[in-house]
């Protein structure tokens, strides 16, 4: 039966109701607004968990059979071939099954817990166990509850079931190829507090991404949805990833869960990756990085670099794990290896500043450049910050230049205010104030707070623009607003002279 407080190290049974009227082929895929859990009992028999047809028949009025898909559930059976009293079924592991209904009428449950809801764990864990939370701590930033996977749901406890955890298994070389691409956003941590004289000389490693669907914003959405609902996994995904992105629909994060927990539903390690992402960033549902943990895991088992890259900067960050860099090279490497640019960029990073791998520039260049000649921005800006520092290779301003305007062409900012520091030293090229105000301009129109701190200097200066203290307040509050020190040391530097800020 229904309870109104779930007990821990119970077994239920998901289940749902449809109306007897309908073929099995026109029903839909369970919605979690549907699904509600029925307690199972050891049989006495078999020992074996067993649902009650007497408490289907007080959860749903009306119900006259049990149905998975198009396949009768039947009652269980002595030797005789007798059914056994009391009428029962055997649980279905990680499925919901469909209690039909004679009515509409009589398909809600007599009682339900208020408040609460059951968190299972991925698909193919152990289902023994199950967590109560409450309703209030699983809502989104509107005022509508979460919805969550019919099957799965939300995990508290999911890594208590990957021992492996701290040992990544070695996994077969081959690969198929992914049905989705990963988005190669990627994010630096900027520099300098200084003058243009010391431009940042560092790289930080590329955030965890939520990888996107390769899909033409005006795919027929429709075709999409009616691929999905026919069962196609692929279909599911980039459904998924229309609502999460608002792509041709609004955007709607408790929808994109539940089409990629359709497509996890088929094993598939796309739909892992994005729910594990989900849960990494806290979209829809409440940022927890021991649940992304868990479902980075049954993606990355299968072989999937993203994940295997986002498990890497989990270790690398601390989140979720203790910190540990040479578990995060581990897992950096599984996807560098298999063409992952993110990953092979991270390698690089780590690498560059001896983490959890000796500091070796030359392993640094090498992995740069494996992602750079896929065109990753990031690596070939940190290239052009290997050739300016002189670290791993001569230096080389001119291959310097060459490496920054590679990525600033793709409007990468920190490359873009390279360049400018470049021209204001003459470094490789002709000292040209003003060709440096207009990368610095560039960059600093996409709030890197380096190149906003660096024009102001130029107005200080009267370097290629007027003499103008109160533009360079302007741009240095404007950095200064993004905590660059160096800027709040030059407000507080005008602020003596008497200039007035406002």
């Amino acid at each position: 039966m229904l309870h109104k407080e779930l007990q821990p190290h119970e077994l239920v049974q998901a289940i749902r109701s449809v109306e007897k009227h309908l073929p099995p082929s026109s029903i839909l895929p369970p919605h979690p607004d549907e699904i509600f859990y029925v307690e199972c009992h050891p049989d006495p028999e078999t020992q074996k968990p067993v649902v009650l047809w007497d408490d289907i028949l007080q959860a749903f009025d009306g119900a006259v059979q049990v149905r998975h898909k198009t396949k009768i559930v039947p009652f269980l059976k002595g030797k005789d071939l007798r059914i056994l009293e009391p009428h029962r079924i055997a649980m279905a592991v990680d499925t919901v099954l469909d209690v039909v209904v004679c009515s509409k009428g009589g398909s809600s449950p007599t009682s339900v817990s208020e408040g609460t809801v059951l968190g299972l764990l991925p698909e193919g864990e152990n289902t023994d166990r199950k967590v109560v939370v409450s309703q209030d701590s699983y809502t989104s930033n509107t005022t509508s509850p979460i919805r969550r996977s019919p099957v799965y749901g939300l995990v508290e406890t999911a890594l208590e079931n990957y021992n492996h955890i701290d040992r990544p298994h070695a996994f077969p070389s081959a690969r198929r190829l992914q049905a989705v691409l990963d988005d190669q956003t990627c994010t630096v941590k900027d520099p300098s507090t200084t003058p243009p004289l010391d431009h940042d000389n560092r790289c930080q490693l590329r955030r965890p991404q939520i990888a996107t669907t390769d899909v033409p914003v005006e795919m027929d959405v429709v075709q999409t949805s009616i691929c999905a609902m026919l069962g196609d996994k692929i279909a599911q995904v980039t459904l998924g990833d229309m609502y999460r992105d608002g792509k041709g629909v609004p955007q709607d994060y408790q929808a994109a869960m539940n089409w990629y927990f359709m497509a996890v539903e088929q094993g598939d390690a796309a739909g892992q990756q994005r729910v594990g992402a989900l849960h990494d960033k806290g979209f829809g549902v409440p940022q927890n990085h021991l649940i992304a943990m868990a479902w980075y895991i049954k993606a990355a088992e299968q072989g999937h670099a993203s994940s295997q890259n986002s498990i890497g900067l989990l270790y690398h960050y601390g989140r979720g794990v203790l910190q540990d860099y040479a578990q995060a090279m581990e897992w950096y490497l599984m996807a560098a290896e298999q063409g992952h640019t993110d990953s092979q960029y991270n390698v690089g990073v780590s690498y560059k500043h001896g983490q959890g791998v000796p500091l070796d520039y030359k392993q640094a260049m090498d992995w740069f450049l494996k992602a750079a000649q896929q065109g990753d921005a990031s690596s070939q800006f940190s290239i052009g910050l290997l050739y300016d520092n002189g670290q791993g290779v001569p230096q080389d301003y001119a291959l310097a230049m060459e490496w920054y305007l590679k990525a600033a062409n793709q409007g990468y900012a920190f490359a873009q205010n390279s360049i400018g520091v470049l021209y204001y030293h003459g470094r490789g090229v002709p000292q040209d104030f003003a060709q440096a105000m207009d990368w610095y301009v560039k960059s600093a129109e996409q709030g890197n707070d380096a190149a906003q701190y660096n024009i102001g200097l130029l107005y200080i200066n009267g370097q290629g623009v007027p003499q103008d203290f109160a533009k360079a307040a302007e741009w240095f509050f404007k950095a200064a607003d993004r905590k660059h020190n160096g800027a709040k040391r030059e407000l507080e530097a005008l602020k003596k002279k008497g200039v007035a800020l406002n």
